[in-house]
């Protein structure tokens, strides 16, 4: 699947965007963190197919988004997109290792709990 332009019209997509977008230099969310973040708890998954939609290159740091595992999913159905990832994380000075694996720990978004939208939605 190729990458396609990000819809506007799409707010789920546009409250992941602007959450990401809050995500500091240097530091890591995973996919299940930004849905809880912006109140869509369990959709993990849907976070990472907005990303997926954003057209590259993007000025939202989706490379700080990561699975629960605190790895880069390595694959070719990415098409290239996750040795982007590593590059783009290598140059914000998280070590990134061969297979994937990051230093999850070390580098976690810690956002503000004013941050966290107050319940999920039913879209």
């Amino acid at each position: 699947m190729s990458r396609v332009a990000a819809d506007s019209e799409r707010p789920f997509d546009s409250r992941v965007y602007a959450m990401v977008r809050r995500i500091p230099h240097g530091q890591l969310a995973t996919y299940g963190q930004v849905a809880e973040l912006i109140g869509a708890y369990g959709r993990a998954r849907q976070v990472g197919w907005a990303l997926r939609r954003l057209p590259l290159p993007s000025a939202v740091p989706w490379q700080r988004v990561v699975n629960a595992q605190g790895r880069i999913a390595m694959s070719p159905g990415r098409e290239g997109s996750d040795w982007m990832q590593r590059q783009l994380l290598l140059a914000e000075g998280i070590a990134v290792a061969a297979d994937g694996r990051l230093p999850l720990a070390r580098h976690r978004w810690r956002p503000p709990l004013e941050l966290a939208e107050p319940s999920c939605t039913k879209e």
